[in-house]
């Protein structure tokens, strides 16, 4: 449960970044831009600068400007004097200004009388520069450069960082998006994967009852009382059916922790549970010659819980501490109290798990390889059913391992001031 809400948070988080990421890669592009375009106009300023200073120290030049602009009614030279030698120097002067400030972009130019000129301060892409009145000796005459491809030239000084980050968008994006069908394909596994185990776990709850049934019957039968052979087969069905009906309610309790659906929490005293729990084990420790401890060094051992699934989670590890273990087995379970946290450590002188495998024994259906021990049953759902249960009471477990010297659970589990 925990799982998919962290998922999903994920997801949600990712998306609200990708989301981020767009507006800024946006925002500094436009940054990027006007940048861009106060450097350019500051490079055709200076480039201006050295047009005027150019024509000025050419008197020809000066001259027929200034004749041309005197006879001139539109107050623009460049009509009368287009095809003119001396309009071909001036063109010549502004192109060598502009590549000197490398700006190489297309433009056109013109020098008017600004009190005759009717385009005057009305295109947005022209460059003014009033230096020629004192120097042409005439009132209002100004330098007009025009670049009709002003907003292409931009896009293109920051071309390459425009198309990576449109190109870094799409494929963050496009990962995005093929994560979330990937979630969404297995989730949807997840979720027909869940219902066909309850589903065959259910249908198997009827014939397992009918066997037991039958079986308890065959038993009392005289004949099958008296025949050795038949009793034996007898204990051997009833044995199987044990163990079966024990596979399938674990499944059916391991799906019904998982989904969440517990109406029996309540404050408990874990400690008396582990008490307990420790109690039924010591007969089949007994028999192993080994020996299962309980020590506990405080009385506040209150927790809001389900007190059947909580000595299901603490059962499991005793379990496991006992099957996955080729020696005589030792145990130690101690619980404290610190920073308002139950602790609960279960330790163990079994086989050890490798440290690649201690990451994936959560998880469902994984079973950790055993090596040499071959004969431990089971489906891989009882740790990650403990971690279910552990995390419906906004508790923690961690696993500390080391291989041919045994297994350390710590449980964290927050302290129920009872009222």
């Amino acid at each position: 449960m925990r799982n998919r809400k962290l998922q999903l948070s994920l997801i949600i988080i990712t998306f609200i970044s990708l989301i981020a990421l767009v507006i800024i890669q946006v925002s500094w592009i436009i940054k990027a831009a006007n940048i861009q375009e106060k450097q350019f106009s500051h490079s055709v300023n200076m480039a201006m600068n050295r047009i005027i200073k150019k024509l000025c120290e050419d008197e020809s030049i000066c001259k027929e400007v200034a004749d041309c602009l005197i006879k001139t009614k539109s107050g623009s030279c460049y009509s009368s004097m287009f095809n003119n030698i001396e309009w071909k120097k001036v063109n010549s002067i502004v192109k060598k200004s502009l590549d000197h400030y490398n700006i190489k972009i297309d433009y056109e130019f013109d020098i008017v009388d600004t009190r005759k000129d009717s385009d005057y301060n009305v295109c947005k892409k022209t460059y003014f520069s009033d230096n020629l009145e004192s120097i042409l000796l005439q009132n209002s005459i100004e330098l007009k450069l025009r670049f009709p491809k002003k907003s292409e030239f931009i896009i293109a000084q920051i071309g390459f960082m425009f198309i990576s980050s449109i190109i870094l968008i799409v494929l963050i994006s496009a990962s995005f998006l093929i994560i979330l069908k990937f979630y969404k394909r297995e989730k949807s596994l997840y979720l027909n994967t869940r219902d066909f185990i309850n589903n065959i776990t259910h249908e198997f709850k009827t014939p397992i009852t009918n066997i037991a049934l039958a079986n308890s019957l065959i038993s009392k039968n005289e004949k099958v009382e008296n025949n050795n052979k038949l009793n034996q087969y007898t204990e051997i069905i009833k044995l199987e059916h044990k163990k079966l009906k024990n596979r399938v309610e674990g499944l059916l309790d391991a799906a019904r922790i998982e989904n969440g659906s517990s109406n029996q929490r309540e404050i408990i005293d874990i400690c008396a549970i582990i008490q307990g729990t420790v109690d039924s084990y010591q007969v089949q420790l007994h028999e192993l010659k080994g020996k299962i401890e309980y020590e506990k060094t405080s009385d506040k051992c209150n927790v809001y819980a389900d007190k059947e699934q909580f000595q299901f989670a603490i059962s499991n590890l005793i379990d496991n501490a006992i099957k996955y273990c080729n020696k005589i087995p030792n145990i130690t379970i101690k619980t404290y109290l610190k920073n308002d946290q139950v602790i609960l450590n279960i330790e163990d002188n079994g086989i050890g798990i490798k440290q690649k495998h201690l990451k994936q024994i959560f998880e469902k259906f994984y079973r950790v390889p055993t090596g040499d021990i071959h004969n431990v049953k089971g489906f891989g759902i009882g740790l990650s059913t403990v971690k279910a249960i552990i995390d419906s009471i906004n508790g923690e477990i961690h696993v500390e391992s080391k291989i041919g010297k045994g297994t350390k659970f710590t449980i964290k589990l927050p302290y129920c001031i009872e009222k």
